[in-house]
């Protein structure tokens, strides 16, 4: 009896370590889910590195593509820029944008009126829309048309006329707007600006009680010590037409007359 006791002792102890060493070896549902998802991680990741790698197997292969040369821009021979003791019309439209300011990289500069002053007499100049290379700077296309809308400023300036020609007196004679003279509503005078003459013809910045200290005009100074002469009664303006005279214009053509310049 001992000894059959004995036995059933051996066994149920050899019993129980296999069943501890199966426990020990047993993963959890938890562990099951890590390892899967881990798995298919990798194989997700590894099957879309391969393919991108299939999608263009040439690529590294393959030469960048050649960069479109861009056409240059077309080259207008009839710039004009106002030189020393030229008279020029400077104008801007109402977005102070189309412009000519007797510079060659202006809008307007090409086909300008630009006039040199010899002397007393009477000159013209202009600015025209009517032109390919004023067509290609402001729309890039020489068969398209953008036409100016309002006026910001317009003024005959004689370039360094401070210097070359200190007693110059311009009377603005005509203002044509599209071929149609527009109403003068008042008298121009002409004064000094960083070294030109200019008679201002629409500029909103000057009002009527506080011209230039040095505004003269062909019948005398209009200020004498500061105070006004006789002559300026307030028919002196640096607006002397209608902004809405310019609504939509193509071309302005200014006729003025010069006086105190002499024989040059």
């Amino acid at each position: 009896m001992k000894n059959m006791k004995s036995i059933c002792c051996i066994l149920a102890s050899a019993l129980m370590c296999v069943s501890i060493a199966s426990c020990g070896q047993k993963k959890s549902s938890t562990d099951k889910k890590n390892e899967t998802e881990t798995t298919t991680e990798a194989t997700t990741k590894a099957n879309t590195i391969e393919m991108f790698a299939e999608k263009d197997p040439d690529a590294a292969t393959k030469a960048p593509e050649e960069e479109k040369e861009t056409e240059p821009a077309p080259a207008f021979d009839n710039a004009v820029a106002a030189r020393s003791g030229d008279a020029f019309l400077a104008v801007n439209d109402s977005n102070w944008w189309i412009q000519y300011w007797g510079d060659k990289s202006d809008p307007l500069c090409y086909d300008a009126g630009v006039v040199h002053i010899t002397g007393d007499g009477e000159y013209t100049v202009s600015v025209t829309t009517d032109t390919d290379g004023y067509r290609y700077a402001t729309t890039q296309d020489t068969t398209d048309q953008l036409t100016p809308s309002g006026i910001g400023f317009a003024a005959v300036i004689i370039k360094d006329g401070a210097t070359v020609l200190p007693d110059a007196v311009i009377t603005i004679k005509d203002v044509k707007v599209n071929g149609e003279s527009v109403e003068l509503t008042k008298k121009n005078y002409t004064n000094t600006e960083e070294g030109n003459i200019r008679s201002n013809i629409f500029n909103e910045w000057v009002s009527d009680d506080a011209l230039p200290s040095d505004a003269k005009s062909a019948d005398g100074a209009l200020y004498d010590g500061g105070n006004p002469t006789e002559i300026n009664d307030g028919s002196y303006s640096a607006q002397i037409v209608n902004g809405s005279d310019f609504s939509n214009w193509k071309d302005i053509v200014v006729t003025f007359e010069v006086k105190g310049a002499g024989t040059l």
